[in-house]
């Protein structure tokens, strides 16, 4: 070859290399070839096992797992497994802020003028039906980790809290530039009786004026573009993003989800739908049970938040476990004499034991102990019912025959799985729950086609789970998004076996102390254990928002106590672990809390009360009672 000719040659040859290697750097990655072999497709033990294969971010089949795998693929051990699609949260703020609208869209007044007699031709306070989520969403690694660690493998990131905040988009869990997380950039509108800045409106009955308002600009304008299109006289109409926004709306081309959990809200968001020629949709809904039967005759979805607020004490608790037969707590007054005491009381009284005199100080500590008010026992019982009420309002739906999903708002996944959760442990079936974290979720935000099912064709979006997602033991052991794998460590739950050593016995009342990082604080464990190790009682604690009362249960195994317990804490769900060592009076050992911010361990240390002041209390707790000295 003439060395006149290998020079242009190699000029091009290295040319394109240089962009082929660019064009490949820029690229979007692809998921490897995987085949997640020995998986079960149902919760039931003798269900069939299957071999899911995975290719180029979608399911290309599904195998009975004696069939033959493809060359080249990376196997996973399902180890029978149950194989879930990936949860979808149908309602969150995750991933971007909405913005404030801008409110005056028109040449300020003059103020040469005289006094206006009627709003501004363009008010649009809470007003932006234009605005997509999609042009903010970008969901950064840290925050997108809790809904990926709850198997949650899509989620709804919807505007909010305006009259008319904009369009919802629907976007994947999985570590990525923000273009490559969405995957439908429009769903929904949103709206809710909310618009944020001063000026009008800025009550109820401006709200409903101000949407029916924009919606009347909303068809003059549409009249007006028509008009001039076809050269009929009148004004050429503006340039209006949002009036344009509006006439997908009013054809009903996008359902509207409206906020309001009261039921007089969605009634009224469901007046001015019939008013304006909306098809919509509720958000939050903690008392839709009460409208059932109408969102139902009319198809009006649901997306329950399950914001209950923190779970007020059952104030007949005591009854009702009596009622089953259930021991008293220790502490509790049960006016049920022990056998020992009654074969006893005969006989010639024992000598008792000398308690020790109380000192002046201690006298005065008691005089000085403060009255707490305690609100009337109708009070308590109807806020208790009316809890209760709005957190079974998903049983209620399932049982009218209501669409319904669920989303976790301005909290996370991780969140919203343990609501679920409570609810199936409450009553709602656990098929009805998870399908409304999959399946049926899928097919209200638009998705069925690519998510909420295991099938071939399907996006690869699915977790492998212990156990059905909505129990409160399954772990998710790996979740794919788009094909792409995140592996977490499935840890055995920690159970002590065995029986307690001899003369070992928790039973009392212990003063605690908890050391962490925002200093020591105070604890009061109450608990009984029966002779084969089981622990029932009360965690009593005080912080910042007062006192806080935890059921805990566990066990003791020669003299090591665990037990465990959850509460409440902002619509959050907490759970409370203690393992500690006993020796005699004296237990010494850890706190562990599990939040929705991850796990943290205090050291804790305890001394038991002696007896007699014990059965102090419990005399005291009977005089007062009893209502005599």
């Amino acid at each position: 070859m003439s060395p006149n000719l290998r020079s242009p040659l190699r000029t091009l040859f290295s040319s394109v290399c240089l962009t082929l290697a660019a064009v490949a750097q820029n690229a979007a990655p692809r998921p490897q070839l995987h085949v997640i072999h020995d998986v079960r497709l149902s919760d039931a033990a003798d269900a069939p096992r299957h071999a899911l294969v995975l290719r180029d971010g979608r399911i290309e089949s599904v195998l009975d797992v004696a069939a033959e795998l493809p060359a080249g693929a990376r196997v996973i051990d399902g180890r029978g497994m149950l194989a879930v699609p990936g949860l979808i949260d149908a309602f969150t703020q995750a991933g971007f802020e909405t913005p404030t609208p801008v409110a005056q869209q028109d040449d300020p007044p003059s103020e040469a003028s005289d006094v206006y007699i009627d709003m501004r031709v363009a008010n649009r306070k809470g007003i932006q039906p234009a605005f997509r989520a999609a042009e903010l969403f970008n969901l950064a690694k840290d925050k997108s980790a809790p809904w990926r660690e709850s198997g949650f493998g899509a989620l709804l990131a919807a505007p909010s809290g305006q009259l008319l905040a904009g369009t919802s988009a629907l976007c994947v869990t999985r570590e990525t530039a923000a273009r490559d997380a969405i995957l439908i950039a429009e769903v929904f509108a949103h709206a809710a009786f909310r618009a944020t800045g001063p000026g009008y409106p800025s009550t109820l009955m401006g709200y409903h004026a101000q949407l029916r308002q924009f919606f009347l600009d909303a068809a003059h304008h549409a009249e007006l573009e028509a008009r001039y299109t076809a050269g009929r006289p009148g004004p050429r109409p503006a340039h209006d993003e949002q009036l344009e926004a509006a006439r997908g709306l009013v054809k009903r081309e996008r359902r509207v989800m409206c906020e309001a959990d009261s039921a007089q809200d969605i009634q009224r968001w469901i007046r001015l739908a019939d008013e304006l020629g909306l098809r919509i949709g509720i958000v939050g809904g903690r008392e839709a049970w009460k409208v059932a039967n109408e969102l139902k005759t009319r198809e009006i979805p649901v997306v329950l938040t399950l914001q209950w607020g923190d779970e007020p004490k059952d104030p007949n608790e005591k009854d009702k476990k009596a009622k089953k037969g259930e021991a008293p707590k220790e502490g509790e007054v049960s006016e049920k004499k022990p056998e020992a005491e009654s074969a006893t009381s005969e006989k010639a009284e024992p000598a008792q034991e000398t308690k020790p005199e109380k000192k002046a100080e201690e006298t005065k500590a008691d005089d000085k102990k403060e009255w707490n008010y305690e609100e009337p026992l109708g009070v308590r019982e109807a806020k208790r019912a009316r809890w209760v009420e709005g957190r079974d309002c998903a049983l209620r739906l399932h049982e009218a025959g209501v669409t319904f999903a669920f989303g976790s708002g301005s909290g996370n996944g991780s969140e919203l799985l343990k609501k679920v959760r409570t609810l199936v442990e409450n009553g709602l079936p656990a098929d009805a729950a998870l399908a409304a974290l999959t399946s049926g979720a899928a097919r209200l935000v638009g998705a069925e086609q690519h998510l909420g099912a295991i099938a071939a064709g399907r996006d690869a979006t699915l977790a492998l789970w212990t156990a059905t997602p909505v129990k409160k033991d399954s772990k998710v052991a790996w979740l794919f998004v788009d094909g792409f794998p995140n592996e977490y460590e499935v840890k055995p739950e920690e159970k002590l076996e065995g029986k307690p050593d001899d003369g070992v016995d928790a039973s009392g009342i212990w003063d605690c102390e908890v050391k962490n990082d925002q200093g020591p604080q105070k604890a009061t464990l109450t608990v009984k254990m029966t002779p084969e190790g089981e622990v029932t009682g009360t965690l009593v604690t005080t912080g910042q928002r007062g006192e806080r009362t935890v059921d805990v249960k566990g066990s003791v195994v020669g003299k090591t106590l665990v037990i465990e317990g959850s509460y409440t804490m902002r619509e959050t769900e907490v759970t409370t672990k203690w393992k500690v060592e006993l020796d005699g009076g004296s237990l010494k050992g850890s706190v562990t809390l599990r939040g929705p911010w991850g796990e943290t361990t205090s050291e804790v240390t305890g001394e038991r009360k002696p007896k007699w002041l014990e059965d102090e209390a419990a005399y005291e707790g009977e005089e007062a009672c009893c209502g005599h000295k």
